[in-house]
C-alpha cells in the first residue's frame, strides 16, 4: 500500500502539530509557509487546555515537551480568573480547577519549539498561492503533487477561500490593540494566580496575562540554564495587555490605546507606555462565516482556516491542535476519503462549542457600554457574586478541616 503524500498550507500551531502527528504515523508530508522563520510570528500568550497538551504529548518528542514546559508555565499559573474594574480593583475571582496539565506559553516560543525536527519538512518563505484538485489528488501552482492538501493557513486562508468560493471568516465587530511590556514594579496581585479581565466603561475591555518564571526554580536542584531552556525559545518576564472595543486601531496605536483607556488606572497607562518596541499591534476579531460542512474532495480545513474565533476564550490554539491530531488519527485508521469524512464530522461536533465560548465576554462588553449598567455590575453584582463564592470556599475549607480532625 502506497503511503499518501500530504501537503499542508501554513506552518502555524495547527500545521506544525499536524506535521509531527503525521510523521509519527509514518506519513510523508510537506508544509508551505509564507514566513521565512518560525520566529517570524505575531501573537501573544496562549492557553493550551489539558486536552490539547495531552494531544501534543502524544506526537512530540520528549525533548520538545520538556522545552515547552521550560518556556511556559503550568497549572499554578492559571488557578483563577479575575475580573477587575477600570480602576484596577478586583470585583470577582473565579477559581479554575484542572483535571490534567495545562500550558501557558507565548506564541513565538511555542511555534519555535514545534518547528524543531521539521527542518526538512517546512518550506519557509513559500506560501501556497493556488491549486487544482481532482478526485484522487491535488496539484499546487508550484507543481507539487499530493494526495491531500490541508488548509492550515489561518483566518484569511487563501486555500479555504479557493475551496469554499468565499472567505471562511467574518468580522466580529470588535478589534483589539495589544502589546507586550516588561514586568513593571506594580501589577495586580491577581495576575500572579491567573488571567485577568478588566471591564471598562463605554464598551472597552482589557485582558491581562503575566509570564514570569523567575519563581519557578525555587525548590529545584540547580542545573545548567542552557541545558534546561533553549535561549532561542525562552522569554524574559512580561505582561501581555490588550484593549478590545468596537473601534480599536488607528495610525498611532499607543495614542489610540491611551484614548481607549482614558480614566483607567495609571498602572495600565504605564504598561502601554512601556510596551516593547514592535510588540504593539491592532487586529480585528473574527468568527466563522459559516461553520458547516465543506465540499468533499482532497482538500480539507484545519484551525483558523475553518473556525476562526476571538481570543476571549483562549481556545483557538488548543482547538487547532486537536484538529491536527484527530486528522492524523483518522488518516492512519481509514482510507483517505473515508478519513476526511470522519474528520470533518468530528471537527463539526466540537468546534462550534469552542467558538461559542468566545462570545459571552463580547456580549457583556457591549451590554456594559452604558454607564449605569456598568456601575451596577462593578459596584453591586460582581462584588456580591464574589462574596458568595468566597463564603462557599470558606465553608468547604471548614467542612474539610472538620472531617479531617474527626
Amino acid at each position: 500500500m502506497v503511503t499518501p503524500r500530504i501537503a499542508i498550507a501554513g506552518a502555524g500551531i495547527g500545521g506544525l502539530t499536524l506535521a509531527h502527528a503525521l510523521r509519527r504515523r509514518g506519513f510523508d508530508c510537506v508544509l508551505f509557509e509564507r514566513d521565512r522563520h518560525a520566529q517570524d510570528t505575531d501573537g501573544y500568550r496562549l492557553h493550551l487546555t489539558e486536552e490539547a497538551f495531552t494531544a501534543l504529548a502524544e506526537v512530540l518528542p520528549e525533548s520538545s515537551l520538556r522545552a515547552l514546559r521550560e518556556c511556559g508555565s503550568g497549572n499554578d499559573a492559571f488557578r483563577q480568573f479575575a475580573v477587575l474594574d477600570h480602576r484596577g480593583h478586583t470585583r470577582l475571582r473565579l477559581p479554575v480547577r484542572h483535571s490534567g496539565d495545562i500550558l501557558m506559553i507565548g506564541r513565538r516560543p511555542l511555534r519555535t519549539v514545534l518547528a524543531r525536527g521539521l527542518e526538512h519538512t517546512v518550506r519557509w518563505g513559500t506560501p501556497v498561492t493556488g491549486f487544482t484538485s481532482s478526485p484522487t489528488g491535488v496539484r499546487l501552482d508550484d507543481g507539487t503533487e499530493a494526495d491531500l492538501l490541508v488548509a492550515a493557513d489561518g483566518t484569511h486562508s487563501r486555500t479555504a477561500r479557493h475551496l469554499l468560493g468565499r472567505p471562511a471568516a467574518r468580522p466580529a465587530g470588535v478589534a483589539a490593540i495589544a502589546g507586550r511590556s516588561p514586568l513593571p514594579q506594580r501589577i495586580p496581585a491577581d495576575l500572579r494566580h491567573g488571567l485577568a479581565f478588566m471591564i471598562g466603561p463605554y464598551g472597552v475591555g482589557a485582558f491581562l496575562s503575566l509570564h514570569d518564571r523567575s519563581g519557578d526554580d525555587r525548590g529545584r536542584p540547580h542545573e545548567d540554564h542552557a541545558r534546561r531552556v533553549d535561549d532561542a525559545a525562552a522569554e524574559a518576564p512580561y505582561v501581555v495587555w490588550s484593549l478590545a472595543a468596537a473601534e480599536a486601531g488607528g495610525t498611532d496605536l499607543i495614542a489610540s490605546a491611551h484614548r481607549l483607556a482614558a480614566g483607567w488606572t495609571a498602572d495600565f497607562h504605564t504598561l502601554i507606555d512601556n510596551a516593547e518596541p514592535g510588540s504593539v499591534a491592532a487586529f480585528p476579531f473574527h468568527f466563522p462565516a459559516a461553520l458547516e460542512p465543506w465540499p468533499p474532495g482532497r482538500v480539507t480545513l484545519l484551525g483558523d482556516a475553518v473556525h476562526p474565533m476571538p481570543p476571549t476564550a483562549g481556545a483557538g490554539a488548543s482547538t487547532a491542535i486537536l484538529d491536527a491530531v484527530h486528522l492524523a488519527d483518522d488518516l492512519a485508521t481509514h482510507p483517505i476519503d473515508r478519513a476526511l469524512m470522519i474528520y470533518q464530522a468530528r471537527l463539526l461536533s466540537y468546534a462550534p462549542r469552542a467558538v461559542n465560548e468566545a462570545r459571552p465576554p463580547l456580549r457583556w462588553q457591549r451590554r456594559l457600554a452604558n454607564p449605569f449598567p456598568y456601575a451596577v455590575a462593578t459596584q453591586v453584582l460582581l462584588p456580591s457574586a464574589n462574596a458568595v463564592l468566597g463564603l462557599g470556599r470558606r465553608l468547604r475549607t471548614r467542612t474539610g478541616s472538620t472531617r479531617g480532625s474527626s
